[in-house]
């Protein structure tokens, strides 16, 4: 097999030439090459599949009697077994051996080219060839990117930390866009400015402040653990972004790209590739998934607002409640154990008294960093009132749970708040309950569970905690205290 190369403009077209006849092969080869294509010849069809099978190719100039081997159509019936997309033209030195157009329907081939027609209506076949694979591969493509998005959509609509989405975003758009340097920015919610004329919602924005404050939240290459705009990028891309946020608009300039996450008039935030996307049908595939990210992103913080609390990044009460009795039906399912850890802290109003609230406000952001920190994903740390949380451990038997609970003030042991009349220690106390296993036959559990059989056990092991953590602070500050497992209530008299 030989390759031949162009000193011509390259096109990057790949084109295998198949031929037993080798001086009309090198003369053909020669003529393709000369057009500023990369052509590789094969003399049989077994030669010719096994560069089929192994290497790329747009378009095949395969002769239809090649005597002592394969025939043309026998590689083309092969080649289709393996291969639907790659081009073929069919030449022929027997004018009239079967007629064209039944050739082209029966083989599902694209050209058949009468040898004596001569080099330049050959070079037309080749031309109409490339463009139809050119046609074949747009759409390919552009098919394969609409079920990457409709796979990578399901995954973004789920309830999820916001991070963890813009992790999956990010990731999805290099794998769609190739982009090996980029990023996700969004502007903070609490610095909103709405169109002229409309009245400002709580938390999205629609043009961002001039200020230019968007936070880069994930990125990837060059442009990682970088989390400021000016830390990455030059004043023309600075003002490039600015220009997308304000005008909600794609801009594909030399050497990158900015896409807007917007739902309507809304901009969240940009994507940024360290490349320029320039095929439509890329770009568009982009902005479809972009639209759909904005969407998932929004859903995310309306979803937070309504569920985390914002001074400690734990979550509501109300919340929690909630998710206490999903979970602890669940374990009642599963004959599991769930413990409880109820924290107070301590000393919260001397802090508010001598170092003024922010300072009371910073303590109580630094505990619910350390029980975000303590905890695993399965688990639950909620706010429970101004400086009580509460904390959930699922599949957790009491004599375990106190690890959890030594691991939250080991965390917080050496931590000192800056403020006036201070510095202040931030301190708390642990109260441990917790529910063992049953013994319960599954005939002995109702279908459904009672609504009222959850809420008085909730109720029961809230009240274990609370208590354990009153014994806590009476016997000493910045200890816990573990109280015995209680016990399910039996169903006859839940």
């Amino acid at each position: 097999m030989a390759r031949l190369q162009t000193t011509a403009a390259r096109t990057g077209k790949r084109i295998l030439v198949v031929d037993d006849q080798e001086d009309y092969l090198a003369t053909t080869a020669t003529l393709i090459a000369r057009e500023g294509h990369d052509v590789v010849t094969a003399t049989g069809g077994e030669e010719a599949l096994a560069a089929l099978r192994r290497e790329h190719f747009d378009l095949v100039l395969l002769d239809y009697y090649m005597p002592g081997g394969l025939t043309g159509e026998d590689v083309v019936k092969e080649l289709r077994t393996f291969n639907t997309f790659v081009q073929v033209i069919l030449q022929t030195g027997y004018a009239g051996e079967y007629p064209p157009r039944e050739m082209l329907q029966r083989l599902d081939i694209q050209g058949y080219h009468d040898k004596s027609d001569g080099p330049d209506k050959l070079l037309l076949w080749v031309e109409v060839g490339l463009k139809v694979a050119y046609m074949v591969q747009l759409l390919f493509k552009s098919r394969q990117g609409l079920r990457y998005i409709l796979d990578a959509t399901p995954d973004m609509h789920r309830i999820q930390p916001l991070e963890d989405l813009l992790q999956g975003i990010l990731f999805a758009v290099s794998g769609l866009a190739g982009a090996v340097n980029s990023f996700v920015a969004l502007a903070p919610q609490q610095h909103v400015k709405q169109p002229p004329g409309e009245p400002t919602p709580d938390a999205f924005l629609a043009v961002v402040d001039d200020e230019m404050d968007l936070a880069i939240h994930v990125a990837t290459g060059r442009f990682a653990n970088k989390p400021k705009l000016n830390q990455c990028l030059d004043e023309p891309r600075l003002r490039a972004i600015q220009q997308v946020m304000q005008r909600e608009h794609t801009l594909i300039l030399d050497g990158f790209s900015v896409v807007p996450l917007a739902v309507g008039e809304v901009t969240l935030g940009v994507i940024f590739l360290d490349q320029s996307v320039i095929q439509k049908q890329d770009l568009e595939l982009l902005q479809i998934f972009a639209n759909q990210a904005a969407v998932a992103i929004q859903n995310t913080r309306l979803y937070e607002m309504a569920t985390i609390d914002s001074l400690t990044g734990v979550f509501v009460r109300r919340y929690f409640d909630k998710w206490l009795m999903r979970e602890l039906r669940s374990m009642l399912r599963l004959k599991a154990p769930l413990s409880l850890l109820m924290i107070d802290m301590d000393g919260l109003k001397a802090i508010n008294d001598l170092g003024g609230h922010p300072a009371g406000d910073q303590a109580l952001a630094l505990l619910g960093g350390a029980l975000r920190h303590a905890t695993r994903t399965v688990d639950l740390a909620a706010r429970y009132g101004g400086d009580e949380f509460i904390v959930a451990l699922p599949q957790t038997p009491i004599e375990n749970a106190h690890l959890v609970g030594q691991r939250i003030l080991d965390l917080i042991k050496d931590s000192l708040i800056e403020g006036p009349g201070g510095p202040f220690r931030v301190r708390a106390s642990i109260g441990i309950a917790g529910i063992g296993s049953h013994d319960f036959s599954p005939d002995d559990i109702p279908r459904p569970i009672p609504q009222q059989y959850l809420e008085h056990m909730c109720e029961t092991l809230v009240d274990a905690a609370d208590k354990m953590l009153y014994q806590a602070k009476k016997d000493s500050s910045f200890r816990l205290k573990v109280g015995p497992a209680i016990d399910w209530n039996p169903f006859d008299g839940g």
